[in-house]
């Protein structure tokens, strides 16, 4: 029996012989035991099948090592999740969400990815308020889905943070609260700070990006992805924009404002700069500034949050 002298090399071995029904155990014990699963006998071999079967389905879904096929990814998932996985339970309820390889059942997904919360994940915890947030599979329940995301807040996921201060900023799901929407802003921004910076920056620029009052981060322009234009003047045009945040691994919604000929006239960038930074540390449920970029053409940008009443200047009728 394969089994009885297993290493890690010789499991994937023993898991085509034993399969789901026990088919080398039952044979050794004279059928008497074929519904029971090799695992009760082995517990080791269950950790390793339910940790592989979602690395089998990661595989599948991204096509690494393998060609790429979102069906069996979705099979695997589902095995891996049914046999405890945490992981897979929430990219299974990922696929039901996006129809990866099933089809999409909003139901289904909010039931997977509450079995996730369920277990403590505060991504979990974050996805579920977004369910609820949106309407998704579940009905719309706003307080609901401030619980959960403060849940995820206060277990450190930055999106949450974002999400339960635009909370207490609207008053929804909560009562309105200006000061803690100021407090999870400026924490939501403080995790969202970086040390990179260009190649060459201006020294005055450099020491505002320096300067931890701010926690402003210098931010490279391929990791915008243009949605559309907002709005557009003499002196700036202003876009809305999807951020690739590649430390915290997420996508985040921004205003980027482009100032027009400031790689001629980086003063000009400057002193709109300091406004927005002292305005954003006074208010951050107002505005907040995350940092600065610069386009192909080598205009300065501001990057910044989308204003809750859709533009700045609408705004400022509610300070």
């Amino acid at each position: 029996m394969c089994i009885k002298n297993a290493n890690k090399k010789t499991y994937h071995i023993c898991l085509f012989e034993l399969g789901f029904n026990s088919r080398c155990l039952s044979h050794h014990f004279h059928g008497t035991i074929s519904k029971i699963p090799a695992w009760i006998f082995f517990p080791s071999l269950k950790k390793w099948t339910l940790n592989n079967f979602a690395h089998f389905g990661w595989n599948y879904h991204h096509g690494i090592g393998v060609k790429k096929d979102e069906k069996k990814a979705f099979e695997y998932y589902l095995k891996a999740a049914e046999l405890g996985n945490p992981v897979a339970m929430n990219d299974v309820g990922l696929c039901y969400k996006y129809g990866i390889g099933v089809e999409i059942n909003y139901q289904n997904a909010f039931q997977y990815r509450m079995k996730f919360a369920d277990l403590g994940d505060a991504y979990g915890m974050c996805g579920v308020g977004l369910h609820y947030d949106n309407g998704i599979g579940v009905d719309q329940d706003y307080n609901k889905a401030f619980e959960y995301y403060e849940k995820a807040a206060n277990m450190g996921v930055n999106g949450a943070m974002s999400n339960v201060a635009k909370s207490y900023r609207n008053g929804i799901g909560t009562k309105k609260d200006i000061q803690k929407a100021n407090y999870w802003f400026r924490k939501y921004k403080s995790l969202l700070k970086t040390n990179k910076s260009s190649d060459y920056i201006n020294p005055e620029l450099k020491k505002i990006l320096n300067d931890e009052i701010f926690k402003l981060s210098w931010i490279d322009y391929n990791e915008f992805r243009i949605v559309k234009e907002m709005g557009k003047g003499g002196f700036a045009t202003v876009y809305y924009a999807d951020w690739a945040d590649k430390v915290n691994g997420i996508w985040n919604s921004c205003a980027l404002k482009v100032i027009h000929d400031s790689n001629e006239n980086e003063q000009e960038f400057i002193r709109e700069l300091k406004n927005y930074c002292e305005i954003g540390y006074e208010s951050p449920s107002f505005l907040n500034c995350f940092g600065v970029s610069r386009n192909d053409n080598g205009d300065y940008i501001i990057v910044m949050s989308i204003a809750s009443k859709g533009s700045l200047r609408q705004n400022l009728v509610q300070v």
